[in-house]
């Protein structure tokens, strides 16, 4: 009989969170765990969540980092295991994937929703990675591809790569991203040689490389509205 109530208890509380979804999808109103209890209902269909979501924010700290963890880092927590660690590392990437496919037709001129966009997408890393958004003739974009992905400090793309993103798009204007996982947003001495080195290479192509922006943990910031880009206009 105490297995039953501990199954009805635990059944009661699913419906009573999932209830509360529906009533809040935003999830202004969820705690930290209660938000990591609801993605880990669709990975362990029976048994207390609870738990396990406390332990993963005591091991992580968040819910952003404990979603950017890598899966073999996630496997380590007491029974989450590699199975497990692999769906919730997919529902993090369904999630980031959404959020890229709902801003991609941006105006980019519209720096505020840019700049959020942005926020978004580097939102946790703990790594760094260099981005090229390619950018429509009416200033939409059109793709965004990774280059590269580095360690905690600089990343340099390698233009090969940077080159076959940009051409295979067929756009003639991109824009530049990178982060700062580590530190803020201000565009560091290498990061304004890159800029112009990237400048210099695709100029015979006519590409034109309308921003590089900066991503840090709580701000973005614009190499064109910092001066250093001046030689193409939006």
């Amino acid at each position: 009989m105490a297995e039953d109530k501990t199954k009805s208890i635990h059944s009661g509380h699913r419906e009573r969170m999932r209830g509360r979804f529906l009533k809040d999808p935003d999830l202004e109103g969820f705690a930290e765990h209660e938000i990591l209890e609801l993605m880990l209902f669709f990975i362990f269909p029976r048994g207390d969540t609870n738990a396990m979501a406390h332990r993963l924010l005591d091991t992580f700290g968040s819910v952003s980092a404990v979603v950017n963890a890598p899966v073999e880092k996630l496997a380590k927590v007491s029974d989450m295991g590699q199975n497990s660690a692999v769906m919730l590392k997919m529902l993090s990437s369904v999630a980031k994937y959404l959020n890229k496919q709902e801003f991609l037709h941006i105006d980019v001129r519209d720096t505020s929703r840019l700049s959020e966009y942005l926020k978004a997408m580097f939102a946790g890393e703990m790594t760094e990675r260099f981005v090229v958004m390619t950018v429509s003739s009416n200033m939409r974009i059109s793709t965004v591809e990774q280059v590269t992905v580095g360690g905690e400090s600089v990343v340099y793309p390698d233009l090969r790569e940077l080159a076959k993103a940009v051409f295979n798009s067929a756009e003639e204007n991109i824009i530049l991203v990178h982060n700062h996982p580590g530190g803020n947003s201000k565009p560091s001495q290498d990061d304004i040689i890159l800029t112009r080195k990237i400048m210099q290479y695709f100029s015979p192509f006519g590409i034109n490389v309308l921003d590089h922006f900066v991503v840090g943990r709580n701000s973005v910031s614009s190499m064109r509205a910092c001066g250093f880009i001046y030689d193409t206009e939006c």
